[in-house]
């Protein structure tokens, strides 16, 4: 509660800070960062505590743990379960904000990101406040308390889940620049330059994390091949996929001022497919072992902090579109034009992805019939968008050194 009274300072940090000054206002919003950030970390610190000391007078110890399980087992526990990982995406989404608040970045760009973020930070803790507590109590309380699903008591778990939250979220930060960049009218190089360490951080713990995970399922579950396709797996590879591309564009503007208002868009759309995974694990939409709640109460939450998120930043982006610069043209065939093509076929990828991940979902909708989407379909399409796009095109030396 404390945290949400601190995000919400955070978001309107410009009615509280004293005289409307531009310093004023960004160390208001810095000091709301940081006490959102200190209640919401002592928080999942004492509900790791709880599942450490088998404290079953609380709810969700008593589900997910009990006093046999191994210490490694009873810490990842704690997110294990749907209530746990909200709390500790809302941790991962604090610390990020917080390093960002630290950060030396242009004052107003940073002002307006870290609103936009207090904002975002809002809607996930008035989620966990009023659909996913994971404090909530039990009494009379038991001497003993269930078992974690015994496919989840497996090392890949302790590492697995927080490294896709470190990239998920870290996301949200490019994708709050982003936004504040087209309030301010802003796309130029040394946006990207900025945006750089944040669009490179959040992509490796992405792809550290979606490694693991099919190194956990094909042990655990016995799945095999170079992909599963299973959709809460496309989830997660979704946002990689934009993410790699956001990545390509972001150096094309860095080096030639030229794709800004693409770079701006692909920020949008990556973090909406992080929010979009997030629907499917939690909304019942999907029958996957990756899926923690089956509420409908939840899957609406979400979706309207979806709808309100995504709808608002791509309303801005139409509004605010002309504002960008086009920047410097340049060759074809030079290296920001490989990776422009490269850009697009990654785009393309993505969206042969998201067709056979939601297509079952929207014939379910309008006509009740059950059809699925397999390797087949997946194998035709994504594998040869993606064979094209790892063609190797000769490049000048100096193109190797901006991409490193």
């Amino acid at each position: 509660i404390l945290a949400l009274l601190a995000s919400l300072w955070q978001c309107a940090g410009i009615y509280i800070a004293p005289g409307h000054s531009g310093t004023a206002l960004h160390r208001s919003i810095t000091k709301a960062t940081f006490i959102q950030c200190s209640c919401i970390l002592l928080a999942f610190a004492l509900l790791i505590t709880c599942f450490i000391r088998s404290d079953f007078s609380v709810l969700l110890a008593a589900e997910h743990s009990n006093t046999a399980m191994p210490m490694l087992y009873k810490i990842t526990a704690t997110w294990g379960n749907h209530e746990g990982s909200m709390l500790l995406w809302a941790s991962v989404l604090a610390v990020f904000s917080t390093l960002f608040a630290l950060k030396p970045f242009e004052p107003a760009i940073q002002i307006s990101a870290l609103r936009i973020l207090g904002f975002m930070q809002s809607g996930l803790l008035l989620f966990i406040l009023f659909t996913s507590n994971p404090f909530t109590r039990l009494f009379p309380f038991p001497l003993e308390g269930d078992d974690l699903n015994p496919l989840l008591q497996d090392i890949g778990l302790a590492i697995h889940p927080p490294m896709l939250y470190l990239g998920y979220v870290g996301f949200g930060i490019v994708f709050a620049i982003a936004i504040a960049a087209l309030i301010h009218g802003k796309g130029d190089k040394e946006l990207a330059r900025h945006m750089r360490p944040w669009i490179l951080l959040p992509w490796g713990f992405l792809t550290i994390g979606i490694g693991l995970g099919s190194w956990w399922a094909y042990r655990e579950l016995g799945w095999g091949g170079f992909w599963f396709w299973d959709p809460v797996e496309n989830a997660s590879l979704l946002p990689w996929l934009a993410g790699t591309a956001l990545l390509h564009s972001n150096l094309v503007l860095e080096k030639r001022g030229k794709l800004s208002r693409w770079v701006i868009l692909l920020a949008i759309l990556t973090f909406t497919f992080s929010l979009l995974g997030t629907f499917l694990v939690r909304s019942g939409v999907l029958t996957s072992v990756h899926a923690f709640a089956q509420d409908p109460a939840r899957g609406v939450f979400i979706l309207g902090l979806l709808a309100l998120t995504t709808g608002g930043a791509l309303t801005l982006f139409a509004l605010r579109m002309p504002a960008l610069r086009y920047g410097a043209p340049f060759a074809p065939i030079s290296r920001e034009g490989s990776l422009t093509l490269n850009n697009a076929l990654l785009a393309a990828a993505t969206g042969t992805v998201f067709i056979g991940t939601f297509y079952p979902l929207l014939i379910d909708l309008l006509t009740s019939d059950k059809i699925s989407v397999g390797p087949p379909y997946y194998n035709f399409t994504f594998v040869t968008v993606m064979a094209t796009s790892l063609v190797d095109v000769r490049l000048p030396s100096d193109a190797v050194t901006l991409m490193s």
